[in-house]
């Protein structure tokens, strides 16, 4: 393959740092072997932050390479779905889950869907998750089920390979196993013929010259239990899958892997499959393994919902180039992920974006935005405003009225109106802003009612005002409530926090005069009937 343009295109990038690498690797192929990428997807529980990362971060590698090498062979990108996984215990997640124990231990493919029975399988249901989850970000992709491969003999030489070698396998795995899970250990984990469980055979003699082993349906796990079959089964044709760690070497084998990402607790597990794929004559795929997601406390991420975001939480507070902004920051680095964190990381891709904006083609070529914009993207933000401010405002204002909220970011910035993308994204950004304000912050104000007949002079003595003098200027508005204080309290502004807390639920906001003028009198008085009607 031609060596790389040496217009130093994405020079301080990792994609291109790694299609560099991949490069020297594929140079002496056929020019008709394609260069392939990987990654894979256990359907045993939801798609979740991680899914998005393993399967986006190779898809930037696959970028960068055809970035730098136009003119070069063919690629695929295949995400291989691990459908022969036994269920070793039911997600919390799905319904019925009690009356999902009689499936432990038996291949996700072979489990009814427990979602209503839409799919034809709990894999197939997960899988067609999984490809709603992934649409949203423009990647392409073939999927690869590997209860397919197994029984469509896709692996059978492979796995002939496997039992012919396997004691050298043995001899490579025993080491890094407990000392309890040592004894029986075996490659391979066929499907026992008369309770169709995965996880409960013991592989008792190899017959490598007839693709078979011996086995025992002894095994206890979880609440499962083997059914006490014993003979000889076929390891071929989908009878029977390999450990996950020699599974993975198969995938690289057969599917003559170049390159794949995998995340930072999997580095022994990776370790082990490359030489498990040597024992078979392959070769290793290139790739690194990347950092975890932490907590605000510094904890790794659950890979559901559980500690930190989960996907769908991201793109309810945030578009979704700014998740792909995210995964795109050097993945050899641990990066906190919460809630909180979230505006932060929608201003750094504000900023980026307002910097592309200002860009020529070349210096775009070495942006990060490069991998993140998408076909429907805005390609410039020509505004100062923050997402952050944002998040300020709507709750300030205390109002879901969008009307309203737009009102006061033109007056902020008169620049959102003049540019199309510019007014798209902000909308956007709204709507980010509106939905942590009705899930985090609504639900926790505290609108006051007042208590006391002074308390309730003075919110009558306003609304009166504001009543018959609808036109009130924001400074008129300011005085009159100064002078309403001074009748009540021995410092005028000790008026505000009453008010606050029966406008907004709060003891601070923004300047009232200014805010009255934007909610508009009218409205003001109708919340000020409401708090003195409420008492």
């Amino acid at each position: 393959m031609a060596s790389a343009p040496r217009t130093e295109i994405g020079s301080d990038l990792w994609p291109y740092e790694e299609a560099r690498k991949l490069a020297e690797r594929v140079s002496a192929y056929d020019p008709a072997r394609p260069v392939v990428f990987e990654s894979g997807f256990g359907p045993s529980g939801l798609p979740h932050l991680g899914t998005m990362g393993e399967v986006l971060r190779p898809a930037y590698v696959r970028q960068a390479f055809k970035t730098l090498f136009p003119t070069g062979r063919s690629d695929r990108f295949v995400v291989f779905i691990d459908d022969m996984d036994g269920l070793r215990k039911a997600p919390e997640n799905i319904p019925n889950r009690e009356s999902y124990s009689q499936w432990l231990g038996q291949p996700v493919s072979r489990i009814p869907d427990p979602f209503g029975g839409c799919h034809d399988s709990f894999a197939s249901h997960m899988i067609a998750l999984l490809g709603d989850f992934l649409a949203p970000v423009e990647v392409a992709y073939e999927l690869i089920r590997s209860s397919e491969m197994y029984a469509s003999g896709g692996f059978d030489a492979a796995l002939k390979l496997v039992l012919e070698r396997h004691q050298e396998i043995i001899r490579v795995v025993a080491p890094t196993l407990r000392p309890e899970n040592r004894a029986g250990w075996s490659p391979v984990m066929p499907l026992c013929p008369q309770c169709g469980q995965i996880n409960s055979t013991l592989v008792t003699a190899y017959f490598p010259e007839r693709g078979a082993v011996a086995i025992s349906c002894e095994r206890s796990f979880g609440g499962a239990h083997g059914c006490g079959f014993t003979g000889e089964v076929s390891a071929l044709g989908g009878n029977a899958k390999a450990q996950w760690k020699v599974d993975w070497a198969l995938r690289w084998q057969v599917l003559a892997v170049d390159y794949e990402l995998y995340g930072k607790d999997l580095i022994d597990s990776a370790r082990l499959s490359g030489q498990i794929v040597k024992i078979l004559g392959g070769r290793p795929p290139l790739g690194f393994p990347f950092e975890m997601y932490l907590d605000e406390d510094g904890h790794k991420v659950s890979k559901s919902v559980g500690r930190g975001v989960g996907v769908d939480q991201w793109r309810r507070y945030a578009p979704i180039e700014v998740l792909k902004y995210f995964l795109i920051l050097n993945p050899r680095r641990a990066r906190k992920l919460f809630l909180e964190a979230i505006p932060q990381y929608v201003d750094e891709y504000l900023e980026a974006l307002r910097e592309w904006s200002r860009m020529d083609d070349a210096a775009r070529r070495n942006s990060p935005l490069q991998f993140v914009l998408q076909s429907d993207s805005a390609r410039r933000f020509d505004s100062d405003l923050t997402f952050g401010l944002l998040m300020a405002v709507v709750p300030a204002i205390g109002s879901k009225d969008r009307a309203l909220i737009w009102e006061y970011l033109t007056r902020y910035d008169h620049k959102i109106e003049q540019d199309d993308d510019t007014r798209r994204l902000m909308h956007t950004l709204v709507e980010c802003a509106l939905n942590f304000y009705d899930d985090f912050v609504a639900p926790l104000l505290d609108f006051y009612k007042p208590r006391t007949e002074a308390e309730r002079e003075q919110l009558s003595r306003l609304r009166d005002y504001l009543a018959a003098n609808a036109d009130a200027t924001a400074e008129e508005i300011e005085r009159q409530i100064y002078e309403i204080g001074r009748a009540h309290y021995d410092k005028p502004g000790k008026v505000f926090t009453l008010l606050y807390r029966v406008l907004l639920g709060k003891e601070r906001g923004p300047r009232l005069g200014p805010y009255v003028r934007l909610r508009g009198p009218a409205e003001i008085v109708a919340m000020l009937n409401g708090a003195l009607s409420a008492t």
